[in-house]
């Protein structure tokens, strides 16, 4: 193995004692080696460990941890999440069931990264996203990412992302370069994904297009025979022959489909030991998928000309009637759009003289849009009792939720900042 270059900073004790609960040589951080593990964990007691929470910390997290944003979803099977992360991150109760419910997922997935000094340059993200493709898991299946870093700087333009990944940071140093635009150097955002029961992308598929109806037939002239005083009857046509045929109908078009949940975003903890600068912190959820736009109707057939009437030597042959023209298919009707990903709670930690220096940007994630109505179908022409489709109906945006939300030093919910625009 190759010589790291030497960091210019030493580990502190929680940073070596962190590091050596899941494996990683001090010697080698110490040289400048970024390590990783992905591991399980057996127990809830053990997953309670990873978050560094001091008891009274947990206290004042269980005092808010069920707000309003987290309480209104606690009879469905989300609730079950919430109560397990309340228990992991702050000081929650689990009954018997929530126990059962929560054997299922143990051995829990983690992966534990430590670096002793770590600089986002201008323009780079660092994302400490993971998903469970370590472990053979479903990419919806909830994975924990605690990182553990002794100095991180985070240079202009540069930003350190997780996206829908559980979240343990812990920082012993954190410098942040000045900026002047407002923008984050810590984003807290969705999965990049929907992870509700559907399948498929997150913006709905459009409708097909009707299908044009077929052009009437002409209709049959008399057949006749020229003779010098005029034409001669031969066959007089049969029963209507001479009448064009109806144009047929355009199909209508298909709807819409509607537009899937947005991604969700998880449960954080972010804990900076020293701050030195002014950190941005973004926590946004997912914005819903838009819904699929209705195909357009069909265009009506045209009816079929009428034999033109012809005189005879024995008298006149009447015209064929036209044809009345296929009326046009209606428009589908466009997709609903998709509701606002679930969000849930970050939480910030910092030496009290620091956390005016901490600015918070919570984004709501708003409803996809409703899919347009596809247009009707015209008439072959007018008149001919042609009779255009009806356009379809526009689909319904999907319902925004609430903002993530966020807490510094047991502060909170702070920092709601309008719409999230993740998903767009």
């Amino acid at each position: 193995m190759p010589e790291l270059a030497a960091p210019a900073i030493r580990a502190t004790a929680e940073f070596a004692r962190r590091a050596a609960t899941f494996g990683h040589d001090l010697a080698e951080l110490e040289r400048g080696a970024e390590l990783v593990s992905n591991t399980r964990i057996p127990s809830m007691a053990a997953l309670r460990r990873l978050p560094t929470a001091t008891p009274a910390e947990r206290a004042w997290r269980g005092r808010v941890y069920f707000n309003h944003v987290v309480a209104a979803r606690q009879r469905l099977g989300q609730g079950v999440h919430d109560r397990l992360e309340a228990y992991a991150y702050a000081d929650g109760r689990l009954d018997s069931a929530d126990r059962e419910n929560a054997a299922r997922h143990f051995p829990f997935p983690v992966r534990a990264l430590s670096v002793l000094q770590r600089t986002v340059a201008a323009g780079e993200t660092w994302d400490v996203s993971v998903g469970g493709e370590h472990w053979g898991l479903d990419y919806r299946d909830d994975v924990v990412s605690v990182v553990n870093v002794g100095e991180l700087r985070i240079a202009r333009e540069a930003c350190v992302v997780v996206r829908g990944t559980l979240l343990v940071l812990v920082v012993q140093r954190l410098v942040c370069e000045p900026r002047g635009d407002g923008s984050p150097q810590i984003a807290i955002l969705p999965t990049p994904f929907s992870v509700d029961p559907a399948e498929g992308p997150l913006h709905g598929e459009g409708g097909a297009d009707g299908v044009d109806g077929r052009d009437g037939a002409a209709g049959i002239a008399a057949l006749t025979q020229p003779t010098l005083f005029g034409p001669r009857l031969v066959a007089p046509p049969g029963p209507q022959a001479a009448d064009g045929e109806r144009g047929g109908h355009g199909t209508a078009g298909g709807d819409g489909r509607r537009g899937r949940t947005g991604g969700a975003t998880k449960t954080a903890e972010i804990t900076i030991r020293e701050l030195a600068g002014t950190l941005t912190v973004v926590a946004a959820g997912g914005r819903g998928g838009d819904g699929g736009d209705g195909g357009d109707g069909g265009r009506g057939g045209r009816g079929g000309d009428g034999a033109p009437g012809v005189r005879t030597i024995v008298g006149p042959i009447a015209a064929g009637r036209h044809g009345d023209h296929g009326g046009g298919g209606h428009g589908g009707h466009g997709g609903h759009g998709g509701h606002g990903g679930l969000v849930s709670n970050v939480f910030v930690c910092v030496p009290d003289e620091a956390a005016a220096r901490v600015c918070m940007q919570a984004q709501r994630a708003h409803g996809g849009r409703g899919g347009c109505g596809g247009a009707g179908g015209d008439a072959a022409a007018e008149g001919r009792k042609g009779v255009r489709g009806a356009d379809g109906q526009r689909g319904n945006d999907g319902r925004a939720r609430p903002a993530p939300p966020v807490f510094v030093n047991g502060r909170g919910p702070l920092g709601h900042a309008g719409d999230s625009t993740i998903g767009e």
